[in-house]
């Protein structure tokens, strides 16, 4: 079992290693988009690793391509290796005009 700490949301639990960030979030009640429903095509469930990033899974070619800027992972690609501390990263919204 791994420590999964929310440090923005105040949350920790303790998760099967191999799970997915995101699944860790859901289970853990933590505020985290997930449009497309975990299957990695909409990049809105973006964490920051910022405690032992070294304790999730590598990282993946498609969260490469979004190109999120240095330690920001999708929390369905991420699995977790150990224990880590995490924050959700906000997006910002769109303004059309």
């Amino acid at each position: 079992m791994a420590k999964v700490v929310f440090l923005d949301q105040g949350l920790r639990a303790e998760v099967p290693e191999g799970t997915t960030v995101l699944d860790a979030a859901r289970r853990m009640g933590v505020r985290i988009s997930s449009i497309c429903g975990g299957s990695g095509t909409c990049s809105t469930c973006r964490v920051s690793c910022v405690v032992n990033p070294e304790n999730l899974s590598p990282v993946e070619p498609l969260e490469i391509a979004y190109d999120m800027g240095p330690g920001v992972r999708l929390g369905c690609q991420a699995h977790v290796r150990g224990d880590v501390g995490l924050r959700v990263v906000k997006i910002p919204k769109a303004v059309l005009e």
